[in-house]
């Protein structure tokens, strides 16, 4: 505990004696690398800082080299860094609440749709949550001396093969790589094998065939060259997004340091932050499958009964997350949570939909959440 209070106050110290004249200035450490969709927008928000308070307070990005992401939570904590991305799935056990709605997000598909810019809405949906009906993740960001301040998604999860999937029965007996229980369940369901293998694993799996397919977004065909191995495309299934995600989680200790002007400010830029990100992943992804289409990849929607079968496991699904998280995280009011949340994902799809800029996004999203954030009190 000394040691952390000794961090703690080496980072509040930092804030208020860098740059000159003491301007302030913020370390945020991206576990992205250099010209990433993550790190563009952590640059957009930087520019966004500083023109929002006349240079008084900046921000510098460190790529790759202040934390990692395995590192985020506890370095943000301890005032290694003054911010960071933290990927909530990344630490179960201190975050169950706001992970056990990152993994919901198949809700998205209610209806047998896959909506537009699904990223667009969890993001909306699940920041709005976070900052405004969610006492209970509060208290767990609290509990890692963190303030949460937005949250950024990807595209939605088709799934990416090396073998036409048109129905549920082309899936009987493959081998599919998931990046979490929810698909894992989904693949169960389907008649065929998770496969659990890192990111950076999946070409040589594919490849090799040690994999048929990976649940996978679109953007990783040209981030992971993913586009060389894939042959077949799946779109409507399983669905669902990543979205338990903290584009810039602050340190509580900086952020009750910084002025009630100061912290409106990050709130501004933090909102454009949260559009740049998913606007960006979500425009990746519609630009990789228009590629994959143009050289010859094959498309392929799945049909009429597999998007049944996969509504009716989604259905099911919700009630098995809630008593997982009940059991083993003890949220007992896991159900009411979930309830609670569902009808955001239809209020910002409607949001969502007439959105055609980054720029209109993150005024959507400052209109809509970030504005409605009292900096005199949050996190404080």
């Amino acid at each position: 505990m000394k040691l952390r209070r000794c961090l703690a106050l080496l980072a509040f110290a930092a804030v208020f004696m860098s740059g000159p004249g003491y301007a302030k200035s913020l370390r945020f450490a991206s576990g992205y690398p250099p010209n990433s969709v993550a790190e563009q927008a952590a640059q957009k928000y930087t520019q966004v800082l500083k023109d929002e308070t006349d240079g008084a307070l900046s921000a510098r990005v460190f790529s790759l080299t202040l934390l990692n992401l395995l590192e985020s939570s506890a370095g943000v904590r301890d005032g290694m860094a003054d911010a960071a991305v933290v990927l909530f799935p990344y630490f179960p056990g201190e975050y169950p609440r706001i992970n056990m709605l990152a993994e919901i997000s198949m809700l998205l598909n209610a209806g047998g749709e896959d909506p537009a810019h699904a990223g667009l809405i969890f993001t909306g949906a699940f920041s709005e949550f976070l900052f405004q009906s969610c006492p209970g993740c509060q208290k767990e960001l609290a509990a890692q001396n963190q303030v949460f301040l937005g949250s950024g998604s990807t595209p939605t999860l088709p799934l990416l093969c090396t073998t036409p999937i048109r129905e549920a029965k082309d899936l009987t007996g493959k081998r599919v790589r998931t990046s979490g229980a929810q698909w894992a369940r989904w693949v169960e369901e389907m008649g065929a094998t998770p496969i659990t293998m890192s990111v950076n694993e999946i070409y040589e799996g594919l490849n090799q065939g040690v994999v048929d397919c990976t649940v996978q977004t679109t953007t990783e065909l040209s981030i992971f060259k993913l586009d060389e191995v894939v042959t077949d495309i799946t779109l409507g299934v399983p669905g669902g997004v990543f979205g338990g995600s903290g584009v810039n989680n602050m340190n509580r200790d900086t952020w009750r340091g910084l002025s009630e002007a100061e912290r409106r400010a990050v709130l501004k830029a933090s909102a454009v932050f949260s559009a740049e990100a998913s606007w960006g992943y979500d425009a990746l992804g519609a630009e990789n499958l228009a590629a994959a289409k143009e050289n010859g990849i094959n498309v392929h929607q799945a049909g009429d009964a597999f998007r049944a079968a996969t509504q009716a496991f989604i259905d099911k699904d919700v009630e098995t997350i809630a008593e997982n998280y009940r059991k083993r995280y003890g949220v007992e009011n896991a159900a009411e949570l979930i309830d609670a949340f569902r009808p955001l994902l239809q209020r910002w799809q409607d949001l969502v939909g007439g959105v055609e800029s980054p720029e209109q996004l993150a005024q959507l999203y400052w209109r809509e959440v970030f504005s409605k954030v009292d900096p005199a009190r949050y996190g404080m």
